[in-house]
């Protein structure tokens, strides 16, 4: 597996960049501040009933706490194959991403939409939720991308993941609990710091 000598350097920087300029923008009132206000006007003309249930459905299956609860089970089963590389990248993707992202939310003290579908407690920014899914969906993508051997079933777990990761993103926003750049933030930092735990050198 090639991502830690090719593409995790290349992921860092990118996220980062882009973390950093959304959080500019969020603090200066910049144009994806201007962009988020736009947006979550316009979002209310697709809620509907049906969807909105549906949406629920999703945001919790999606939420911090499952995917932890989903990230024991899979850290059970990597240490049952006895891959402690993937294992520990788990263990600390995971539990240092749930520490960071309150650090953050803390220190940036973003308030949430006023015109959220439910209640949501705590700050805004970055999305708990987005930077959870795209560092546990990413790594089960990698982990089958070395497991299984078909490239037909391999694209569509890779597919399911992604469309996963986009969902939760999506139910966030059109709950109106987040703006779109929390989002895109939470997606960009939870890259970050998976690519970066890919790069810790493994033990000889």
């Amino acid at each position: 597996m090639r991502l830690n000598k090719l593409y995790a350097p290349l992921i860092i920087l990118f996220s980062l960049v882009v973390f950093l300029r959304i959080m500019i923008d969020v603090a200066t009132g910049g144009w994806i501040a201007q962009f988020d206000l736009l947006l979550n006007a316009k979002i209310v003309f697709i809620q509907s009933p049906v969807l909105t249930n549906l949406v629920l459905f999703i945001t919790d299956i999606l939420s911090p706490i499952s995917l932890s609860v989903f990230s024991i089970i899979f850290f059970g089963f990597l240490i049952y194959k006895k891959n402690l590389r993937y294992s520990n990248i788990l263990l600390f993707g995971i539990v240092g991403g749930l520490i960071i992202r309150f650090l953050l939310k803390l220190a940036i003290q973003r308030a949430r939409p006023e015109n959220a579908l439910i209640e949501a407690s705590g700050y805004s920014f970055p999305s708990g939720h987005a930077m959870m899914a795209i560092i546990f969906f990413s790594l089960i993508i990698i982990f089958l991308k070395d497991y299984v051997k078909n490239k037909a079933s391999r694209g569509i777990f890779a597919a399911i993941g992604i469309v996963l990761i986009l969902l939760t993103g999506f139910s966030r926003l059109y709950l109106n609990v987040h703006w779109f750049s929390d989002i895109i933030a939470g997606f960009s930092l939870g890259a970050f710091w998976l690519a970066l735990l890919f790069l810790v050198p493994r033990k000889k």
